[in-house]
Protein backbone atom coordinates (compact mmCIF):
# COMPACT_ATOMS: atom_id res chain seq x y z
CA UNK A 1 0.00 0.00 0.00
CA UNK A 2 1.36 3.15 -0.88
CA UNK A 3 1.81 6.63 1.95
CA UNK A 4 -0.98 8.23 -0.45
CA UNK A 5 -3.25 5.37 0.14
CA UNK A 6 -2.60 5.63 3.69
CA UNK A 7 -3.74 9.31 3.55
CA UNK A 8 -7.09 8.96 2.42
CA UNK A 9 -9.85 9.03 4.29
CA UNK A 10 -12.23 5.66 4.30
CA UNK A 11 -14.72 7.14 2.31
CA UNK A 12 -11.92 8.45 -0.89
CA UNK A 13 -10.30 5.11 -0.22
CA UNK A 14 -11.08 2.79 -3.36
CA UNK A 15 -10.20 -0.35 -1.49
CA UNK A 16 -12.42 0.31 1.03
CA UNK A 17 -15.41 -1.19 -1.07
CA UNK A 18 -16.67 -4.52 -0.80
CA UNK A 19 -16.56 -6.48 -3.95
CA UNK A 20 -19.95 -8.36 -5.56
CA UNK A 21 -19.26 -11.52 -5.07
CA UNK A 22 -18.19 -10.44 -1.16
CA UNK A 23 -21.60 -9.21 -0.46
CA UNK A 24 -23.65 -12.07 -2.12
CA UNK A 25 -21.34 -14.65 0.35
CA UNK A 26 -22.29 -12.53 3.07
CA UNK A 27 -26.01 -12.54 1.95
CA UNK A 28 -26.45 -16.18 1.27
CA UNK A 29 -23.99 -17.25 4.43
CA UNK A 30 -24.02 -14.89 7.15
CA UNK A 31 -21.06 -16.03 8.82
CA UNK A 32 -18.78 -15.19 6.65
CA UNK A 33 -20.43 -11.54 6.36
CA UNK A 34 -19.53 -11.64 9.96
CA UNK A 35 -15.79 -13.04 9.70
CA UNK A 36 -15.47 -10.09 7.00
CA UNK A 37 -16.95 -7.45 9.49
CA UNK A 38 -14.36 -7.99 12.41
CA UNK A 39 -11.48 -8.76 9.43
CA UNK A 40 -11.48 -5.36 7.83
CA UNK A 41 -13.25 -2.66 10.56
CA UNK A 42 -10.21 -1.33 11.64
CA UNK A 43 -8.59 -0.79 8.15
CA UNK A 44 -11.90 -0.73 5.69
CA UNK A 45 -14.16 0.33 7.34
CA UNK A 46 -16.33 0.84 5.13
CA UNK A 47 -16.21 -2.74 3.31
CA UNK A 48 -16.87 -3.91 7.05
CA UNK A 49 -20.11 -2.17 7.25
CA UNK A 50 -21.40 -3.09 4.09
CA UNK A 51 -20.39 -6.90 5.07
CA UNK A 52 -22.85 -6.80 8.10
CA UNK A 53 -25.46 -5.11 6.74
CA UNK A 54 -25.57 -7.85 3.84
CA UNK A 55 -25.21 -10.36 6.48
CA UNK A 56 -27.76 -9.15 8.56
CA UNK A 57 -30.31 -8.99 5.33
CA UNK A 58 -29.15 -12.78 4.88
CA UNK A 59 -30.26 -13.59 7.87
CA UNK A 60 -33.39 -11.76 8.31
CA UNK A 61 -34.90 -12.93 4.91
CA UNK A 62 -33.52 -16.25 6.00
CA UNK A 63 -35.85 -16.17 8.89
CA UNK A 64 -38.62 -14.52 7.12
CA UNK A 65 -38.59 -17.54 4.44
CA UNK A 66 -38.43 -20.11 7.28
CA UNK A 67 -41.61 -18.76 9.00
CA UNK A 68 -42.94 -18.64 5.83
CA UNK A 69 -42.22 -22.03 4.95
CA UNK A 70 -43.23 -23.12 8.86
CA UNK A 71 -46.91 -21.58 8.69
CA UNK A 72 -47.47 -23.62 5.00
CA UNK A 73 -46.89 -26.77 6.52
CA UNK A 74 -49.44 -26.08 9.15
CA UNK A 75 -46.94 -25.67 12.18
CA UNK A 76 -46.15 -29.37 12.50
Amino acid sequence: MTEQQDLLTPQENPDDKLSTGLQVLSFCIPLAGTIIYFSEKGKYPNKAKAACHAALWGMGIGILLNLIATMARGGN
